[in-house]
């Protein structure tokens, strides 16, 4: 069961090779990078996120992540996008090498924005060769005045036991209330440390 644990992810879902399927880490906690285009400005930032097993399949997740982005026109602003997630879920196998996975979050965008709400996820985990582990996830946000889907998907490489690195894809495809489609993408390159 611990092997299955290992592929969750903070926020989104990591997914974890089998490479040391003999001792398989309790939790994992990951520092990241973040590129965002936000449709009105590109921005770069900076998240922490991070997973850990309670009871069998069942796990609890967060993850924080801060991006400075800045409005258009000649007298830009500079806006700040903080986002706080917190919640849980539980995997199983499908098959060997096959996982699903289902999770439900409590979402908060603050700094310039004022939005909470919550999402619920759900996809698959394949481990297609040692130290590799991909994921991909669909999942539906509301918050306030937004409501739309999110897509996830990306891999994780074991360098160590300990330490690996994990690079993933998410935009949040929303509808703002009244109208009006909008687009928040986050391009994340993260080391992840696994703890025992």
């Amino acid at each position: 069961m611990m092997k299955k644990l290992c592929m969750i992810g903070l926020a989104a879902m990591l997914a974890t090779p089998a490479a040391f399927a003999g001792q398989m880490p309790a939790g994992q906690v990951a520092g990241y990078l973040t590129m965002t285009d936000a449709e009105f400005d590109d921005g770069t930032g900076l998240g922490i996120r991070g997973w850990a097993s309670v009871s069998g399949p069942w796990f609890v997740h967060g993850e924080y992540q801060t991006v400075g982005l800045e409005t258009p026109g000649p007298a830009g602003i500079d806006v700040d996008l903080n986002e706080l997630r917190v919640g849980g879920g539980l995997v199983g196998e499908m098959q060997k090498g096959i996982m699903w996975i289902a999770k439900a979050e409590l979402v908060d965008f603050g700094g310039d924005f004022d939005e909470g709400g919550f999402g619920v996820h759900g996809g698959l985990m394949f481990e297609p060769a040692p130290a590799l582990g991909l994921f991909a996830t669909l999942g539906f946000l509301t918050t306030d005045n937004t409501d739309g889907l999110e897509l996830n998907f990306g891999g994780e490489y074991s360098f160590t036991k300990a330490v690996s690195g994990i690079l993933d894809y998410r935009t949040y495809m929303g509808e703002a209330d009244g109208g009006g489609d909008f687009e928040i993408t986050d391009i994340r390159f993260a080391v992840a440390y696994n703890f025992y």
